[in-house]
C-alpha cells in the first residue's frame, strides 16, 4: 500500500468519526480547507475517491476504512493502553467480575451504566465515550464492529422457599404468581428474547408486581418474595452463590432464547485481542 503519513490518516479517521469535514477539523484544531485538501490528495494518491457525500454526511468507502484501521494500528503501537469503558447490564457485569478480578495486570475496567436508548448507546460508542457495549443488538453502522456474544435458554427464577412452587414449573404456577419485569424501553427487551411475543396472552395478562432496568435488584426482590421473574440461563450460576434462588424451566408454550451482542468501536479491533472478556 502507499506511504501514508501519520497526520492524514488521523484526519481520515477523525472525518470517518465525526461524518463531517466542519466537525472533524473542529476537533483537531485545523482548517476546513485542510481537510479537503488531505481528502483531494489521497484521492490522486490512491486513484479512487474514500467518501461518498450523503444528506447526512460523508460516509467512508472501504478503502477509508482500511486507512482508519491502519492509524489505529499505528496508534496502538506506540499507546500501552490500560483502561476501558464498559457499558452492560448488571448481571453481565456481575459475570465479568468474575474472570476480570484474576487479571495479573493493571488494566482498569469502568463499568457505567447502559443508556436505554439504542441511538445514544451508539452515539456514545462512535465518539469513543464508551469502549464496549455489551447488550441488545445495535443497527448496523460503518464505525462500529458488532458480534454476538452470547446465547442462553430462558429460565423462570423463584425463592428457595416459594410457598407453591417446587421442582417443576407449570402454567398455573405462571398465572398464580405475581411476575418481576425487566424493562427498559420499549422493545429492547423483546429484541434480546426470541420468543417473548408480547401479544401472546401468557405474557400480555401477567399480573406485575415490580418492574426495573436493574437484574440484580429484581433477582433480590424474587429471592426475598414470592415473585417470580425470566431470566437467562446464562446468569442464574451467578445468582445462586449470592441469593437463596432456584431456577426451573419453563413450560412448552413459554419456551424463549435470550441472545445479546458485544459492541466496539472499529478502531479497538487490535486493542481487544489482548484483554479477554469471556465468561462462558
Amino acid at each position: 500500500m502507499h506511504t501514508i503519513s501519520l497526520q492524514k490518516l488521523k484526519i481520515i479517521n477523525e472525518v470517518i468519526e465525526c461524518e463531517n469535514a466542519m466537525k472533524a477539523a473542529s476537533r483537531l484544531k485545523i482548517s476546513p480547507s485542510t481537510i479537503s485538501y488531505t481528502i483531494k490528495s489521497l484521492k490522486e494518491k490512491l486513484g479512487t475517491d474514500i467518501f461518498v457525500r450523503t444528506p447526512s454526511g460523508l460516509k467512508p468507502n472501504d478503502t477509508a476504512l482500511v486507512l482508519q484501521e491502519r492509524y489505529r494500528e499505528l496508534i496502538a503501537l506506540n499507546t500501552s493502553r490500560k483502561e476501558y469503558f464498559i457499558a452492560t447490564y448488571s448481571l453481565i457485569e456481575l459475570l465479568l467480575t468474575e474472570s476480570i478480578q484474576f487479571r495479573n495486570d493493571e488494566t482498569l475496567f469502568h463499568f457505567i451504566t447502559m443508556d436505554t436508548s439504542e441511538d445514544e448507546r451508539l452515539r456514545k460508542l462512535k465518539q469513543r465515550e464508551v469502549d464496549i457495549d455489551i447488550g441488545g443488538k445495535l443497527p448496523d453502522d460503518l464505525a462500529i464492529i458488532s458480534k454476538k456474544y452470547l446465547q442462553s435458554d430462558m429460565k423462570i427464577l423463584v425463592s428457595e422457599n416459594h410457598p407453591t412452587i417446587s421442582n417443576a414449573f407449570t402454567i398455573d404456577d405462571w398465572l398464580n404468581n405475581t411476575h418481576l419485569r425487566w424493562r427498559r424501553d420499549l422493545g429492547s427487551i423483546t429484541a434480546m428474547v426470541n420468543g417473548m411475543n408480547m401479544s401472546n396472552e401468557l405474557m400480555f395478562n401477567r399480573d406485575i408486581s415490580w418492574e426495573s432496568p436493574n437484574l440484580l435488584t429484581m433477582a433480590y426482590l424474587c429471592a426475598r418474595g414470592d415473585s417470580i421473574m425470566l431470566v437467562p440461563e446464562v446468569f442464574v450460576a451467578s445468582l445462586k452463590k449470592i441469593l437463596p434462588l432456584k431456577a426451573l424451566t419453563l413450560p412448552d408454550k413459554l419456551e424463549m432464547k435470550f441472545e445479546c451482542y458485544i459492541h466496539h468501536h472499529r478502531s479497538l479491533k487490535v486493542e481487544l485481542k489482548d484483554i479477554d472478556l469471556k465468561f462462558m
